[in-house]
């Protein structure tokens, strides 16, 4: 009998799927869930209290969260405005709340703000950019 593989997927996944929200792959969109992975991005960034953070697709926010536990503001540009919305309600009326600021647009046709620094777990169709903006 051949094994059968069990789906895994964290709550806030699951919760956006409820909602009838599929994420579009022509866009790249992907969930980072693992905790390890998101961990260590944080870890490599280096953040210090003081910093401002530019995080490029955040997606359902799980990067998010972390980044503004460490950071003094996080910007984060989401070019699905659905994805926004999510994002809003996950933070609303939370401390963090107001530690973000979130953009809608694509990375690549938006002005940049001020910023420390930019995490980011970027779709292959950014890193693939010839416009030298964003090198991985």
């Amino acid at each position: 009998m051949p094994k059968v593989k069990s789906v895994k997927k964290n709550r806030q996944h699951e919760t956006i799927q409820k909602q009838g929200i599929h994420f579009n792959k022509d866009l790249g969109q992907h969930v980072l869930k693992n905790p390890l992975i998101v961990q260590s991005f944080v870890d490599k960034a280096a953040l210090r209290p003081t910093d401002v953070v530019f995080e490029v697709g955040p997606g359902t926010g799980n990067m998010t969260a972390k980044l503004l536990d460490k950071a003094k503001k996080v910007i984060a540009c989401e070019i699905d405005p659905r994805l926004v919305a999510e994002l809003q309600k996950r933070f609303q009326g939370s401390p963090l709340q107001s530690k973000l600021q979130l953009m809608v647009g694509d990375i690549l046709k938006t002005d940049l703000p001020f910023f420390d620094v930019c995490v980011a777990n970027l779709p292959y169709q950014v890193q693939d950019q010839p416009n030298g903006l964003i090198s991985v």
